[in-house]
C-alpha cells in the first residue's frame, strides 16, 4: 500500500467523522429549536399540560446518545456573563459548554414528562415556563445570539 493511499484513508476517515459530527449537531440543535416553537406557541394558545408533555421530541438525542455522538460539537463556547446580560437567572450556567446544557435540557424535557404523567391533574405551569425560558436561553446560546431586554423588548412590540 503506498503512503498517498494511507493519507487519503486517514482524510477521507477523518472527513466522514466531521460529516457525521455536523449531521449530529444540526439534528439535535433543530430538535431543540422544533421543541421551542412548540412550547411558544403551546403556551400562547393554552394547550393542556398533558399535551405540551407529549409534544416534547427527544428521539433525536437519544438516537445520538445511543450513537455516541459528542455533545460538545455543538459550541465550543463556554457561557459567559455577557452573554447572559441582565438575566440573573442564567447566571448558574456561566462557564457551562453545551454539553452540560444540552443534557439539562432534555433531562427537564424527561423530568417534565414523566411528572405530568404521574401527576395529570397537579399544575405543572411553571416547570413548563421555566423549561421555555431555559430553551430560548440554549438556541440562543448555540446561535451565539447574547441575550439583552432590548432584543427581547423589540421582539414583543
Amino acid at each position: 500500500m503506498s503512503i498517498w493511499k494511507e493519507l487519503y484513508d486517514i482524510f477521507d476517515k477523518e472527513r466522514s467523522r466531521w460529516q457525521q459530527s455536523s449531521a449530529s449537531k444540526q439534528a439535535i440543535a433543530f430538535e431543540l429549536k422544533a421543541n421551542l416553537g412548540f412550547l411558544a406557541d403551546a403556551l400562547s394558545s393554552g394547550l393542556s399540560q398533558s399535551a405540551i408533555a407529549s409534544g416534547l421530541e427527544c428521539s433525536i438525542f437519544e438516537a445520538k446518545l445511543k450513537e455516541g455522538a459528542a455533545l460538545t460539537a455543538l459550541n465550543r463556547r463556554k457561557v459567559t456573563l455577557k452573554f447572559i446580560g441582565e438575566f440573573a437567572e442564567f447566571a448558574k450556567y456561566v462557564g457551562k459548554e453545551n454539553d452540560a446544557l444540552v443534557e439539562n435540557a432534555y433531562s427537564k424535557i424527561k423530568s417534565l414528562q414523566k411528572l405530568v404523567a404521574a401527576e395529570p391533574n397537579k399544575s405543572h405551569d411553571l416547570r413548563i415556563k421555566s423549561l421555555f425560558r431555559f430553551l430560548v436561553f440554549l438556541v440562543a446560546h448555540l446561535e451565539e445570539l447574547p441575550l439583552n431586554r432590548t432584543s427581547a423588548k423589540k421582539t414583543e412590540g
